[in-house]
């Protein structure tokens, strides 16, 4: 199988400066490659030209924020890992304060979850700075 790769799709309607104009910010879903494609510990990186510099002006600096969820209310957390550039899954949440979610397992394809990542939809929100 092949190792798991996604894209930004920015919602070109969304993208908005804040009032100072100081950021911009990008809005859009996330879709994966091939539902059999692997996950590898560590984060799913962007396909080429489907990265955070691929978004728009400004989208080649590095990021204030990613903000990734679920819309469907899947149950797994999506953490964008800046150090990396790469999309992190975790599954349910620590088992107790002092636990965190776990990182989904090395080689599990995208739609051997429950419920499938590969369908999930996501959103994110992305902002960069502007000045």
């Amino acid at each position: 199988m092949a190792t798991a790769t996604f894209k930004f799709v920015p919602n070109t309607k969304l993208a908005a400066a804040d009032f100072t104009g100081r950021t911009v910010t990008y809005y859009g879903t996330i879709t994966f490659s091939a539902v059999g494609d692997v996950y590898l510990t560590g984060g799913i990186a962007p396909l080429a030209g489907f990265g955070l510099p691929n978004l728009g002006p400004y989208g080649d600096r590095t990021p204030l924020k990613v903000y990734v969820e679920s819309q469907a209310g899947s149950g797994f957390e999506y953490k964008w890992n800046a150090s990396t550039n790469k999309l992190q899954v975790f599954s349910g949440t620590g088992a107790g304060a002092t636990s965190s979610a776990t990182e989904l397992t090395n080689n599990t394809a995208l739609n051997a979850t429950t419920p499938t990542i590969s369908t999930d939809t996501i959103n994110f929100e992305a902002t960069f700075p502007r000045v």
